[in-house]
């Protein structure tokens, strides 16, 4: 064959040799023609290679590149038949300057062509014009070979478009052009191009042109000398000894041979050279990347059928190959299977490829051009697509779960490439059960079997393939894989280099598709997307021609998803079915309970028919009676057996027969409803003085109607209202009498409101009167207790301070201090007369309420004590403070209760305490105590509550008391006094009463306290009483009904109150003269003990001499004191001070305001309103201590007071140690 185109092609190493007569005269023909819109065929020697190639391909002279139109001298037939590319071709040869004005895309394409024939641009860069991608080439010096390949719509997706004009840089991989408008085909992107590429391209689509597939700048690689740089592709081919092969060596080569494979090694695409008897092969770097894989480089030289090369594939492209040699016909083979051997394994491969027979200029076939694409991945996912196309039309038909896994194995036969086995199991929950298996609960996998529900290529009974499965007990197998698929719920590929498959598992088994063993296999887990329970396995064999790369994982993937979705669809369809079978089923039950319960409902209606007291009836239009009951017949006295139409008009008086005439008009005319009281002709006896009277019936009756409207019957009742119309008769005669009773009832209510309203006006006055005197009476007494503490104490400032005083003077001095402290106790005893007064008069008029509000009883406790502590310390009184462990462990920390109440007993059993336990010559002490219960505390042992005849009431049942839990707080107060008798303890707690008539000489008093602290403890749920020996002690202790404060903190006291009985400890204060020796008492310091010069205070009060008398007491302890005569001087004084904004550098200090309530211009409650209103506004920098100081020491106004914004309220009269204590408490929780 060698030798053949040896002789048939010309051997002038030169084809210009020819005389240039010959080419001018050539040259004008086909200028001629072409202008005739006729291209010439180009005699250059390899024209039947370029027009046997099925890519659009034609030839430009060179010379005339740069000319105003160019000469285009050979298109082959693949570019004609195309007529719309072949035209848009052609007008890119024409004028230069109409192209420019007319086409734009035409015009670069032509600005492309010269760029290439001119070296401007490399010629490896493509360009995408009429939607094909072109190339182009310089062959010979002379020629411009410029060929195309289609260029599909995802290459232009990637392509972006370059402005204005064709971008002349080296760099760009495609350019892209569209054909005009003037065409008359579908609009193109206009000039865009690549700015990168993919590494991966389908086979069909335009592919960048690396540099190491060509030979920049090189005319002619088979030449001795070759100029330019050689691609390491070309540089091999070179080094090949084609002398030792059918070619010979390359210095023998003809010229059209030359060109041929100098266009071979040009072309990006893969192309090979099929030479001679022996097929000698020949191929250029795409070909050896693409489709000689491993075989390269031994392939390059060697024959088609030699070991090593294409020997596997010759009887599948052999007798292809002999037709093409025989006929001299190309020829196209698309999307052929061929099996290769590459990478140690026979691997499916698809091609599309085509041979093109090389004449040489001979008669004879010398040569194959061959042009194969690799179409595996499209062929591949074609073949799977069809497969996942059948498994979703197979799996609709299923329309329960049991029957999806035939229609699963149904779906996959056809494809015995990618599935060579197939094994389904489903999964059931009853391990020993032999059901079908169709679902799976949410049990976990120990409790599953799996039932084998078909196969595909395993034979029956094979070892791979068990009818049943248990996945607890079971071994081997795929059963391990089970487990792991069902814990992972993704497939699980299996391999027999890893061992995860076991060789000895597939022995056996039928292989499907290409009849070869497979080296792996995959279990896929088979649950529904609408759930996460694992309803069946399938597993399958893996296509043993094919790696499982991506592209096989993916169609795995798809797999997968199809079956989870076909599942799911099999799922909801079948639970459909099966809650319409349900719903019927209930929809029957429903009607067979209706139908029982309508039978048992005309049963029952008929049996209270035949019970009731009423007459009922039912008469047809005509008059006649259709039904009616006993008690019918017996009121109207109607024979039973006589029917006739109106018969019973007879029962009735002569005087309703009017009446009863117009009803029946209004019934059958009117058909309406009617009702009238009628009077029948058989008379009425009283049972029980037979006396005869008018018998009366009620009678109703209304028409029933068919569903066409007409009327059937009528239906109605009948009362006996005879004892009716007697009792009604009777009634009149009584109304006469009531009317009489009820003058006079009105008479006595109009008495007994008038006595309620005087009741309560005097009541009111009473209040008044006491509110008055209360007031009237406590703000002397205030002044009185704070000038005889004033000279007390200045006298005993005095003496402390003067060691030379003279006794006689000394002597009148603390006489002097005798007589003022003597003041101060009547002043007090006075003032708690005033509160048992105000107390009593309340309780006597119900109008003590009992108020809960958040309290911490450890805190208002310590509080209590404070009050007695100078008192404590002058008697030398040890008073100490213990929380018993149930009130940490119950959390009793915070409660709800009305600590005014509360505080009023605790006050009453200390004054009591310190009463009788100052005058004992031996250890004085004072212990009170604080636990908490979850039920009311009984007594213990000698101790006895006081008896009551009212039972406990539940104060804790309004809703202002929350829901928190009930709590039994007890307190107890211990002295160590005198002590009480039996005959003593019988005395206590009545009103008026002491232990005994010697007390009020010796001790003081009224015998309130104690029967106001019984009444307050009885108002809050609780009971008070005693345990005394005579000469030992006394303990007086009470409990209160309370509930737990929600949402309060277990550590609100943590720093307070530890866990078990606690000793809340008070400091002594230091000897001194009048005092000699203190008393330790809980954690308050004493008053003299402070340093209160820092303060600066504000009296608010309108009454001068109380506030003299105020300021004074303030000024002794070393304060600053401000005064104002009402709350309009108040404010106006707060706004120079540093808490106004603005005034924090220059402005007056103030610590607290002490502010009466009654003043006139602005009253206190009125002021400390419009403060809280400044301090909201941001006007005050920080929250203002204010305590209320007044007279009228009625709870209700303390509770108005703090609602107004008071921090405490201080009621007269006081001392000034009660008020600094009072004062230090607010500034420290400030």
């Amino acid at each position: 064959m060698m030798s053949a185109m040896k002789e048939g092609l010309p051997s002038s190493p030169d084809l210009e040799s020819s005389s240039d007569d010959i080419k001018e005269s050539r040259e004008t023909t086909l200028a001629v023609l072409t202008r005739q819109n006729s291209i010439v065929d180009l005699d250059l020697g390899f024209t039947d290679f370029l027009s046997a190639d099925g890519r659009p391909t034609f030839v430009v002279r060179l010379r005339t590149i740069n000319e105003e139109t160019i000469s285009i001298v050979f298109a082959n037939d693949a570019l004609r038949s195309c007529s719309h590319v072949f035209e848009s071709v052609r007008k890119s040869s024409g004028p230069r300057s109409v192209l420019q004005n007319v086409s734009q895309d035409t015009f670069f394409f032509r600005t492309w062509l010269e760029d290439i024939a001119n070296r401007t641009i490399h010629k490896s860069v493509p360009i995408v014009f009429c939607g094909f991608s072109w190339s182009a080439f310089i062959t010979d010096h002379a020629w411009l070979v410029v060929g195309g390949s289609r260029c599909p719509p995802t290459e232009l997706n990637r392509l972006v478009d370059i402005p204005g004009t064709l971008s002349r840089s080296p760099t760009p991989s495609v350019v892209t052009l569209s054909a005009t408008s003037e065409l008359g085909d579908e609009p193109q992107t206009s000039a865009p191009i690549r700015r990168d590429t993919n590494s991966f391209e389908s086979p069909t689509s335009t592919t960048e042109v690396n540099a190491s597939f060509v030979t920049p700048g090189t005319p002619d690689w088979t030449v001795k000398y070759p100029v330019g740089d050689l691609s390491p592709h070309i540089i091999f081919t070179r080094s090949i000894d084609w002398s030792a092969t059918p070619l010979g060596d390359m210095s023998t080569w003809t010229r059209e041979f030359r060109q041929i494979v100098n266009l071979l090694m040009g072309n990006p695409h893969p192309a090979a050279l099929f030479w001679g008897d022996e097929l000698t092969v020949m191929y250029n770097k795409a070909y050896a990347d693409s489709i000689a894989g491993d075989k390269h480089p031994r392939l390059m030289g060697v024959g088609f059928t030699t070991a090593g090369a294409f020997q596997e594939l010759w009887d599948f492209v052999g007798p292809i190959f002999d037709e093409c040699v025989q006929t001299g016909n190309s020829v196209a083979v698309s999307e052929q299977n061929l099996p290769i051997l590459r990478s140690g394994f026979l691997e499916e491969e698809f091609y599309t490829w085509s041979l093109t027979p090389l004449y040489g200029g001979t008669s004879k076939v010398i040569g194959l051009y061959n042009a194969p694409f690799d179409v595996s991945k499209s062929a591949r996912a074609r073949r799977a697509t069809e497969t996942l196309l059948k498994l979703g039309q197979a799996t609709t038909l299923a329309k329960k779960v049991s029957e999806i896994w035939k229609q699963i194995l149904i779906a996959l036969e056809d494809n015995g490439y990618d599935f060579p086995f197939a094994l389904v199991y489903s999964v059931s929950d009853e391990v020993d059960s032999m059901d079908d298996g169709s679902s799976a609960s949410s049990v976990s996998a120990d409790m599953k079997s799996c039932i084998l529900e078909g196969a595909l290529g395993v034979p029956e009974g094979h070892v791979a393939a068990p009818s049943k499965i248990d996945l607890k007990r079971s071994a081997g197998g795929f059963i391990p894989s089970f487990r792991d698929a069902m814990r992972s719920r993704e497939p699980k590929l299996l391999n027999i280099k890893d061992g995860s498959l076991a060789e000895s598992l597939i022995e056996g088994i039928e292989w499907r598709g290409y009849g070869e063993r497979c080296r792996e296999a995959i279990v896929c887990p088979i649950r529904p997307t609408n759930g996460e329970n694992v309803m069946g396995f399938l597993v399958i064999g893996v296509n043993p021609r094919r790696r499982f790369d991506e592209d096989y994982h993916a169609f795995i993937r798809l797999l997968d998803r199809q079956l989870a979705t076909s599942l799911a669809s099999v799922t909801l369809f079948e639970a459909e079915i099966q809650r319409g079978l349900n719903a019927a089923e209930a929809a029957a039950q429903e009607r067979s309970r209706l139908s029982r319960e309508l039978e048992l409902q005309r049963t029952r209606m008929q049996r209270m028919a035949e019970m009731s007291a009423v007459g009922m009836f039912s008469i047809d239009p005509q008059g006649s009676i259709l039904e009616a009951n006993d008690t019918w017949y017996e009121l109207t006295g109607h024979p039973r057996q006589q029917w006739d139409p109106m018969s019973w008009l007879n029962v009735l008086h002569e005087d309703s027969v009017p009446h009863m005439a117009a009803g029946w008009n209004r019934l059958t005319v009117d058909r309406m409803a009617w009702n009238a009281e009628l009077r029948l002709k058989k008379p009425w006896f009283d049972p029980v003085t037979g006396e005869e009277l008018d018998n009366w019936i009620l009678v109703g009756a209304q028409p029933e109607f068919s569903s066409e409207g007409e009327m059937i019957s009528l239906m109605g009742s009948i009362t006996d209202i005879t004892p009716q119309k007697r009792s009604a008769r009777d009634a009149d005669m009584r109304a006469k009498l009531s009317e009489k009773l009820l003058a006079r009832e009105q008479e006595a209510k109009d008495l007994q409101l008038k006595q309620l309203d005087e009741a309560e006006e005097n009541r009111r006055r009473q209040n008044n009167f006491i509110d008055i005197t209360s007031h009237e009476m406590r703000n002397p007494l205030s002044a009185i207790l704070q000038c005889a503490d004033s000279i007390s104490s200045s006298i005993k400032d005095a003496l402390q301070d003067n060691d030379k005083i003279d006794p006689a003077i000394e002597s009148v001095l603390e006489g002097s201090v005798e007589a003022a402290e003597t003041i101060q106790l009547c002043a007090q005893h006075q003032k708690s007369i005033v509160d048992d007064i105000l107390t009593i008069s309340k309780l006597d008029s119900h109008l003590l309420l009992i108020t809960p509000m958040e309290v911490q009883p450890v805190e208002m406790v310590t509080q209590v004590l404070k009050m007695f502590t100078a008192e404590a310390q002058m008697c030398n009184i040890d008073m100490r403070f213990i929380v018993e462990r149930s009130w940490v462990e119950l959390d009793a920390n915070t409660v709800l209760l009305d600590s005014s109440r509360l505080r009023q007993i605790l006050v009453n059993l200390m004054s009591n305490a310190i009463k009788f336990t100052k005058a004992e010559t031996r250890d004085r002490t004072i212990v009170t105590s604080l636990s908490a219960h979850l039920r009311a505390p009984s007594a213990p042992e000698d101790f006895k509550y006081f008896p009551t005849n009212k039972g406990h009431s539940d104060v804790t049942s309004g809703q202002e008391w929350g829901n928190g839990r009930i709590l039994y707080l007890r307190f107890e107060v211990k002295d160590s006094g005198c002590g009480l008798t039996e005959e003593e303890k019988k005395n206590l707690f009545t009103r008026y009463s002491q232990a005994s008539p010697k007390t009020h000489v010796k001790y003081g008093g009224s015998g309130l306290g104690l029967f106001i602290s019984r009444q307050l403890a009885e108002l809050q749920g609780g009971e008070i009483g005693v345990a005394a020996k005579y000469g030992v002690g006394s303990t007086f202790a009470f409990y209160v009904k309370a509930r737990k404060a929600e949402g309060i903190s277990r550590e609100a006291l943590k720093d307070k109150v530890n866990a078990g009985p606690q000793l809340l400890a008070l400091p002594k204060p230091a000897n001194s003269r009048v005092a000699s020796a203190p008393a330790s008492l809980a954690t308050i310091s004493s008053l003299s003990g402070n340093n209160h010069s820092t303060w600066h205070v504000l009296i608010v009060e309108d009454n001068l001499v109380n506030q003299r008398v105020l300021a004074k007491g303030i000024k002794k302890l070393g304060c600053t004191v401000h005064v104002a005569n009402h709350g309009g001087e108040a404010l106006e004084m707060i706004q120079t001070t540093k808490y106004y904004k603005g005034c924090e550098n220059n402005g007056k200090e103030l610590t607290v305001i002490l502010m009466d309530l009654e003043m006139p211009v602005m009253d206190g409650m009125t002021c400390v309103r419009k403060i809280r209103e400044l301090e909201k506004d941001g006007l005050l920098n920080n929250h203002l201590p204010i305590i209320a100081v007044t007279a009228n020491a009625r709870n209700e106004l303390v509770i108005a007071a703090k609602a107004s914004g008071m921090d405490d309220v201080m009621p007269k009269p006081f001392q000034i140690r009660d008020l600094v204590t009072k004062i230090e408490v607010i500034l420290s929780s400030v």
